[in-house]
């Protein structure tokens, strides 16, 4: 039983949402009304900035381009959830929870219901979860040289645009039907870092309609570099996770 309580421990002290009543962590309704951060939607990124950060959550949540934090619509929308962000427009006004879950319905920002379905699911286990392909930080953006200290915020500005053009591209050109990772995922960790993350624990494909063709699983495994592939779907928002073990037959004399 020490064990279990020990583990136990250590989950809730990895995952700041779930609560200290022992209840599941799927369950968990926490609400941070102290600790409210507040981000503008940057509707040319398709992300929010965060102009006040608060709570230790950002550790794990969002990614960093020039110094500045900046939030996919999953992520908003599961803090949103809890009561631990207030998402305005240009104009301060706040963004209702169902404007986000609109935005998320139209899939137009890079993430569909599915997908947030599964993100929320896996998040409040404690997992840290990433949009695969999008790094956490841009050490190249972030690090200027000093060498040219004359017109050094017009490069930064053309840097962060060229990253803003490149986040829009890739989310333009996202096919939700597509079989490829959506996330990348990391076992709870406390000494997490976002610049320097390590490999992933597994890579997620979310699936909207039919399984996998085997020649699609053998595609998605030769990108990954050897790092673990699990699929996943939402069943009448019941999330299912299941992946593919290659089994060698012997060969018959």
């Amino acid at each position: 039983m020490a064990r279990r309580g020990e583990e136990e421990e250590d989950e809730h002290h990895q995952n700041p949402f779930l609560k200290l009543s022992g209840c599941k962590a799927s369950s968990s309704k926490l609400q941070f009304r102290k600790e409210i951060s507040r981000a503008r939607w940057d509707e040319k990124m398709k992300m929010g900035d965060v102009i006040e950060k608060k709570g230790s959550m950002w550790t794990t949540m969002g990614i960093i381009r020039n110094r500045k934090l900046f939030c996919h619509i999953e992520e908003i929308l599961f803090l949103v959830e809890r009561g631990a962000l207030l998402l305005i427009n240009s104009d301060d006004k706040i963004h209702s929870t169902g404007d986000i879950y609109k935005r998320i319905a139209e899939g137009k920002d890079g993430c569909n219901w599915e997908s947030f379905e599964v993100y929320r699911h896996l998040k409040s286990l404690g997992y840290i979860i990433g949009r695969h392909g999008i790094p956490w930080t841009m050490k190249d953006n972030e690090n200027l040289s000093s060498r040219s200290r004359e017109g050094t915020s017009c490069n930064t500005n053309e840097s962060l645009d060229a990253e803003v053009n490149g986040i829009s591209v890739l989310f333009k050109g996202m096919q939700f039907d597509e079989v490829k990772p959506t996330f990348d995922v990391y076992l709870p960790n406390s000494k997490f870092r976002k610049s320097s993350p390590g490999r992933p624990a597994f890579l997620l494909c979310v699936l909207r309609n039919n399984p996998p063709l085997r020649e699609e699983v053998e595609s998605v495994e030769r990108r990954t570099h050897g790092i673990p592939i699990k699929f996943s779907f939402v069943d009448h928002g019941r999330v299912c996770f299941f992946s593919f073990d290659k089994v060698a037959l012997p060969t018959l004399a």
